[in-house]
């Protein structure tokens, strides 16, 4: 494990990194970006503090004390392990603010890992043949060896929508040349989140329609490697503000950004697949269910925080015990509660990968993440009612302090067995959580991180026995007295082939193996090992 220093050390590498367009020299140290920078390296001090190295580290096969990152749960007692750590690392987080610290993006690598014959087997050349085996687990012995931060780089540009061969078009990632020493490509990668700061990018793709050969492009890539730029969105971090006035604010801003590949020369070893877009089509999504399971960890988490707040603040107002606030705060409390059911499900109805992963169950994660999007907006909403004006009226430590104003706003201000500070305290933790610039990326984040909500119901269709003469079916066609079905399954099965996306059906085994299926729902109540042995 290395220390907070060493990380800080790792970013001096002479990567090239453009915040709001300006250039920054040393991250470590800009007033933009110095931050977030400190913010990681407290995240790495943390993990060697021997007051909470039983939760934040683990002994490997080795013998070795490494970060819990690193930790592949093998049974759902290691699931149940890793949950607690990232659960211990978002409260640390004050809530969750930081919505990806190296351990929400390490992860996705571990399919990677558990599977990785699939990726070296499946890629296509457009030369010389070559062989891409043991690739990926060389880097994963340096990167976790070295303790780096990796980050995924996997969206594409936004291009016309309306046709198929738009994409082709379009200046993202590409090879240009196969040449004897590694891949040379030119082109962009969309968005990553905390970009500048990690040590490595992991790109790959998320398959569209009409995606080519050239597009394909899977590679561990360090981020210093020339040729490379980076391009975040400008800085919403306010350093030199109180804290008092802007409490989160203040500590950093984990900057999402682009990504420009310029000819940059990446070798062979560094390539983990090539030249499949079919690949990208049905597998690379696995990559991200576990950086979706540890999303929906944050949400629960997110929901507590809103939970508690808004607890704080209806005692300070003296209306927690008004009937119809009470109502509220318990869809509220249903809210976080159902997040946390999603998040147990999934634990309980886990299964073990070809690897011997032990899963926990992605379409419950899914749903989880589905139900967090879709009513997060309300509960937000009704976090604000609660404050009234007071979220929007909020003076400042300075005013607090005033000789003359001070004393009066502390009488005016002071709330149910609360003082004035302190109430407004809670009015500014949500005020900047929710309402500011910087509050509100956290909310674009969310809506829009790995796959946005439409994408999630989505690969819930695709990922699972949701056919007309599937497993799901069968009560009511048992009920209607339907009999033989193969007729209705044809032609549903002649459809979902002439369409772009993918389908459970047709699916190669290696990505089959990755999801959970065969009537997940009804069989939630079987043992885990049963589970497992019918995927």
């Amino acid at each position: 494990m290395r220390t907070g220093q060493e990380y800080l050390e790792s970013l001096r590498d002479g990567r090239r990194v453009y915040v709001g367009g300006e250039l920054i020299e040393d991250i470590t140290t800009h007033p933009k970006t110095r931050g977030y920078a400190q913010a990681i390296a407290d995240y790495y001090d943390l993990h060697l503090d021997p007051k909470h190295q039983d939760i934040t580290t683990f002994i490997d096969e080795n013998g070795n004390r490494q970060s819990m990152h690193w930790f592949l749960p093998r049974s759902k007692e290691d699931a149940v392990r890793r949950r607690e750590y990232c659960e211990f690392l978002f409260r640390h987080f004050k809530g969750g603010i930081f919505t990806r610290p190296p351990e929400g993006m390490n992860v996705v690598m571990f399919m990677q890992v558990d599977d990785p014959a699939p990726w070296a087997e499946n890629s296509r050349f457009k030369g010389k043949h070559r062989d891409l085996s043991g690739n990926i687990e060389r880097q994963w012995e340096e990167v976790t060896s070295k303790d780096h931060a990796i980050t995924p780089m996997f969206i594409d540009i936004q291009f016309d929508r309306g046709r198929d061969d738009a994409l082709a078009e379009t200046p993202m990632l590409k090879i240009i040349e196969e040449k004897d020493e590694g891949i040379l490509v030119r082109g962009w990668k969309a968005i990553g989140t905390s970009v500048p700061f990690v040590n490595h990018l992991l790109i790959g793709n998320l398959w569209r329609p009409g995606q080519t050969p050239e597009q394909t492009v899977y590679a561990l890539v360090p981020i210093a490697t020339p040729g490379i730029s980076i391009v975040a969105r400008e800085s919403r971090a306010t350093p030199d503000a109180d804290p008092y006035d802007r409490p989160l604010a203040t500590i950093g801003d984990e900057l999402d950004a682009m990504a420009y590949f310029d000819d940059v020369l990446i070798p062979w070893e560094q390539v983990q697949h090539i030249g499949n877009p079919d690949h990208a089509k049905w597998y690379p999504q696995r990559q991200f269910d576990w950086v979706h399971l540890e999303t929906q960890i944050r949400h629960t988490v997110h929901a507590e925080l809103m939970v508690g707040l808004a607890l704080l603040i209806t005692q300070a107002l003296g209306t927690a015990n008004n009937p119809v606030v009470q109502q509220q705060l318990a869809e509220l409390i249903r809210f976080r509660e159902t997040c946390r059911a999603f998040m147990i499900a999934a634990e309980e109805t886990g299964f073990h990968t070809p690897g011997g992963l032990y899963k926990p169950n992605n379409i419950f994660a899914d749903f989880g993440r589905a139900h967090y999007l879709e009513h997060q907006h309300e509960m937000v909403n009704r976090l604000i009612d609660f404050c009234g004006r007071g979220v929007v009226m909020q003076p400042t430590r300075r005013e607090l302090d005033h000789p003359y104003l001070g004393p009066k706003l502390e009488e005016a201000l002071r709330g149910a067995e609360i003082s004035a500070r302190d109430r407004i305290k809670i009015f500014r933790q949500i005020s900047e959580r929710f309402l500011t610039e910087w509050g509100t990326r956290h909310e674009m984040f969310e809506k829009f991180n790995g796959t946005p909500l439409y994408l999630i119901n989505l690969l819930t269709m695709q990922r699972t026995e949701y056919q007309v003469d599937g497993p799901l079916t069968e009560l009511a066609r048992e009920v209607l007295d339907f009999g033989d079905t193969a007729e209705l399954g044809h032609r549903a099965q002649e459809a979902e082939q002439k369409s772009h996306y993918a389908s459970v059906r047709f699916q190669p085994e290696y990505a089959r193996a990755q999801d959970v299926h065969k009537g997940y729902i009804a069989e939630a109540q079987k043992p885990t090992e049963e589970l497992a042995s019918d995927v």
